[in-house]
């Protein structure tokens, strides 16, 4: 997701834009996963697979943790919006002028992506018998073209999500966390113990009783927003500590051997509510690791690589038009090879390989016809409301 992406973002923020990109790989990886081996996800459906149960019970299973990612996503948001905030010019236009354009820098291209998805939705799409109930489910009942608008524009955003797009869930916290990113830059910019005010607030969220995969999201802008503050400069050996530690724990599961005794001594009730281990340590794992890689220089030089920039460029159209794009390709492809004769494992393998490859080509036309526009028009907005000078972002 790049939802917090600068147009041209400066040299030393390339790696912000690498981890992105890798972070949006696993949201793609998970879904596909679900569409074609639903047992990397919950064991009653490993029905025997021998490959399928090893990874399921290996810390393996973080390469496909579309939670984990999310929190990264989160993460990187606090922090590269408080990097914008406050890197030039007057902190209360910076404060009006950003709050003005967030809603329509992330509205946009949510809208877009359920009009693409109520299109898709209201035809036919190859059949999905063979493949998970996941994906079966993923239909509309009577899809409208003002529905699908509604969705994105609004439910995505001040409801429960979107029935047309289920990615969208994380669009109501990704604006609700910059609101609280602007809010914390404006208390800690003259305050001399910044770390502890924002414990504080973290402290206040997590006894709260939001969801708790909501309350997290907003617990891991406050801690991007707090790597950013301290201008950390971790060593390479304990950076690395941090996101091994990190990686192990995003490949959590309930069931999963490897995790057993971690999920049953980290039990707690807050607020009459279990504490859900799955959300906790995925939560624990986006932040970790993107505190290893923001904070040390050979991690940073890394994800700063050219690949994995570019698919932090593109990786909010990814994110935001792959469900949908599956729906067609990628169960098209499958069936295609599968009536071919070939086996269900080969025709998945396949069918998912071509899949990235062909989201990650079309993702550069989608991060120009409606990404990119959206950057812009929101900052036009801000600049005619304001009468001020804006940056894109």
């Amino acid at each position: 997701m790049n939802s917090a992406q600068s147009n041209t973002p400066p040299r030393k923020l390339l790696h912000v834009d690498g981890l992105r990109g890798v972070a949006c790989l696993m949201v793609v990886l998970s879904h596909l996963a679900l569409i074609f081996y639903p047992g990397l996800h919950d064991p009653t459906l490993i029905n025997n697979n021998s490959i399928i149960n090893f990874i399921f019970n290996s810390p393996l299973s973080f390469i496909y943790s579309g939670t984990a990612a999310v929190y990264i996503f989160f993460t990187l948001s606090g922090y590269i919006l408080t990097h914008a905030f406050l890197s030039g010019g007057d902190i209360l236009n910076n404060a009006t002028t950003m709050t003005t354009k967030r809603y329509f820098r992330l509205a946009i291209p949510a809208t877009a992506s359920c009009i693409f998805c109520w299109l898709v939705l209201s035809n036919a799409t190859p059949g999905r018998e063979l493949l998970s109930a996941w994906i079966q489910s993923y239909t509309v009942a009577s899809p409208s073209f003002l529905n699908a608008l509604y969705s994105g524009a609004v439910s995505a955003f001040f409801g429960d999500g979107s029935a047309y797009n289920p990615v969208l869930w994380t669009m109501k916290i990704e604006l609700l966390g910059s609101f609280l990113t602007y809010f914390i830059c404006l208390v800690l910019i003259r305050a001399p113990n910044k770390g502890l005010i924002i414990l504080l607030f973290c402290i206040m969220f997590f006894v709260s009783s939001l969801p708790q995969k909501e309350k997290y999201g907003y617990i891991a802008f406050l801690f991007g927003s707090f790597i950013h503050f301290s201008g950390l400069n971790l060593r390479k050996g304990v950076a690395l500590i941090l996101m091994l530690a990190g990686l192990y724990l995003g490949g959590v599961h309930y069931g999963s051997r490897p995790y057993i005794y971690a999920i049953y001594y980290t039990r707690f009730y807050i607020n009459g509510e279990e504490s859900n281990a799955y959300i906790l340590y995925n939560f624990i794992s986006g932040v970790l690791i993107t505190l290893a890689i923001l904070t040390n220089n050979s991690l940073k030089m890394f994800f700063a690589k050219k690949p994995f920039v570019y698919m932090g460029k593109v990786s909010f159209s990814v994110y935001l038009f792959h469900l949908p794009f599956f729906l067609i390709i990628a169960t098209g492809i499958f069936n295609a090879i599968y009536n071919a004769g070939y086996s269900y494992h080969e025709s998945a393998i396949t069918a998912t390989i071509l899949s990235i490859v062909t989201i990650y080509a079309v993702a550069n036309l989608i991060f120009k016809a409606v990404d990119n526009p959206s950057m812009r028009f929101s900052s036009i907005l801000a600049k005619f409301l304001f009468k001020t000078p804006t940056r894109i972002s």
